[in-house]
């Protein structure tokens, strides 16, 4: 893939383990809430998402013909 994308990275900082029972949308609220503490969010255009490490080769931003 080589059209540009927008990454974003978040760090949310929690007293208890959330992997078991928290789904993504939980973080963000618990943390806007003030039960989490979310400490970083960086945003930053990737203009070859195919080489960053992070890429999973989603087929999410295809487009449809």
């Amino acid at each position: 893939m080589k059209t540009p994308l927008y990454m974003t990275t978040i760090v949310i900082w929690s007293e208890d383990d959330p992997t078991d029972h928290c789904e993504l949308e939980d973080l963000a609220f618990e943390a806007a809430e003030g039960a989490m503490y979310c400490s970083k969010q960086k945003t930053m255009k990737v203009e070859d998402p195919s080489k960053d490490p992070d890429w999973d080769g989603t087929e999410f931003f295809d487009e449809v013909d």
